[in-house]
């Protein structure tokens, strides 16, 4: 599953920072609590729009509250 955080192109060009929590969001789409270890990936994609996609990351921050 896919969850994803941003679409179009209102914001392209732009950066923008994320909060997410990555187990709530595991829970809702399957069900149940992340194994461990789990994995985290992060991916962009314009397939859809036959144009080119590129995304910079200059930080992941993983935390257990």
């Amino acid at each position: 599953k896919v969850i994803a955080l941003e679409g179009g192109d209102k914001k392209a060009g732009n950066w923008v920072s994320e909060e997410v929590n990555i187990r709530d969001d595991l829970r809702r789409a399957f069900g149940f609590e992340p194994p461990s270890p789990a994995a985290i990936s992060v991916m962009n994609d314009s397939d859809k729009t036959k144009e080119e996609s590129i995304s910079y990351l200059s930080s992941i921050e993983v935390y257990k509250p």
